[in-house]
């Protein structure tokens, strides 16, 4: 049995733009609100990995895309 290579999408799936996206974000760290253990996450969202606890996602500091900006979202 052969297996295909995947299609290559064009278009936003490029280098380019994921070391744009990769530049966009940053890495922040907090008390976790549930059990005080440290954590990480990126631009402000967090989940600890030892009570479970997650801020809420407004609580981040930039503004989440919306469906409408997927690259992946099928039409």
């Amino acid at each position: 049995m052969t297996r295909k290579r995947p299609h290559s999408v064009p278009g936003p799936h490029t280098a380019a733009a994921a070391a744009a996206f990769l530049n966009a974000q940053e890495i922040t760290t907090t008390d976790c609100r549930g059990c005080g253990a440290e954590v990480s996450g990126v631009n402000g969202r967090y989940a600890c990995g030892v009570c479970g606890w997650t801020n809420h996602w407004s609580e981040g500091h930039n503004k989440l895309p919306g469906a409408e900006e997927d690259p992946d979202a099928r039409t």
